[in-house]
Order: C-alpha cells, then structure tokens, then sequence
C-alpha cells in the first residue's frame, strides 16, 4: 500500500515538474471525478456474486495531438475505489475440493474491499464547438486491492477501463459525464485470477488550462 501511495506522489510530482520545463501549454484540465460501477448495474453479468464500488479520482489530461476538431490525449488518475464484494454461489467452490467447506466459510460472507489505481491511459476527443466535445478511452494501470476473495488474490492488479463521454465548458470550469466498463484482473501473475467486471458512470468537474 505504502508503494502505491510513493507511485501516486511520484507521478503527481513528475507531471507538476514538467509543466514548468515547458511554455507549450500540454496541460490541457485537472479535476476532480467521482463514480459508481457494479457487475449488476444495466444488465445482470454474472449471478455467481456481488461487485460494486465508489471511486473518487485526481485527473489531469495532457495534449498529445491536435488537428482541427480532434485531439488525443494522455489521460493520468490516481484512484481510489471503494468496494463490496459477496460470493453468492455456494457451487462457485467445488465440492471435489479438499477444504472446500473451510473456503467457503471464509470467502461467502460479506466483504468491503480497498483498491489503490493510478490509470494511465489515451482520449480521442472531437469537439462539436469551443465548449461542447465527446470523447472515448481506454486505459491500464497498476492497483493494489487489500482483501483476498474466491475471485482475485490480494496483492498487485490491473485495472482496465474503456469508457465513453462528454464534456461541457463554462469558462475556466468544466463539466464531464461519462459510462464506463471496467476489468480488474492480475495477468494470472497469481491465483485465483477471475477478475472482477463492472459498468457504470463517473461524474467531474475540471479546471481548464486553456
């Protein structure tokens, strides 16, 4: 967990100290973003369990491209998801297995879990005018999640996330909505490894660099 709180300052300082080596303005927004994405949201995914969360978000985007109306961009956010999670399949646990009983004693009940993420990813924006523009983008970033379940190990994760949205301009402040699928999984670097899924949306409000 320490580790993940040094990589957060770490990135936060790195981008703050190369906006000042530059006097091209790549720092297109930082804000402030809030969601909420469950494995049940719009349509039921999986009955086996329950994953759902609240995240809260530091966001800055960087100019990558610009030509006319489109732009792409280096989206960086370091997360903070809070979540709860619940096996509800008492199958999902073979009966061929040995402990099987002593497992699911331990992984059925209730859980509140912590994720730690710093998202990296890519935006394809079009702007419509000066002040209205959709977007979409992909991103991948290091977690660590802090509670073992029968689904994901504890320990070091990916969080991958594609998303679509829009933003609205109000002078200097803007505002931005957007739906979002999202896969957390560690790249069988441990087992168990079946991942988590979930949609949902995320609301924020940015401060505009330009």
């Amino acid at each position: 967990m320490k580790f993940v709180f040094t990589a957060i300052f770490c990135s936060l300082y790195f981008i703050a100290y190369s906006q000042e080596q530059t006097t091209e303005k790549k720092w297109l927004r930082i804000g402030l973003v809030s969601g909420y994405t469950s494995q049940d949201t719009f349509l039921k995914q999986d009955s086996d369990y329950l994953y759902e969360n609240i995240s809260y978000k530091i966001s800055s985007h960087f100019n990558l491209s610009k030509k006319d109306n489109h732009t792409w961009e280096l989206l960086v956010e370091p997360s903070y998801y809070r979540s709860r999670h619940q096996l509800f399949n008492y199958w999902f646990i073979s009966h061929t297995v040995p402990n099987g009983d002593e497992l699911r004693a331990k992984f059925m009940p209730f859980k509140s879990m912590n994720e730690y993420v710093l998202n990296l990813g890519v935006i394809y924006r079009y702007y419509f005018n000066s002040k209205t523009s959709v977007y979409g983008l992909a991103n991948v970033g290091p977690m660590y999640i802090d509670t073992e379940t029968e689904r994901l190990q504890k320990g070091f994760a990916f969080s991958d996330i594609f998303g679509l949205g829009s933003n609205y301009k109000l002078g200097r402040i803007s505002i931005d909505v957007k739906c979002l699928f999202r896969h957390v999984s560690n790249a069988n670097l441990q087992k168990p490894n079946f991942g988590y899924n979930a949609i949902g949306f995320e609301l924020g409000t940015y401060y505009e660099f330009n």
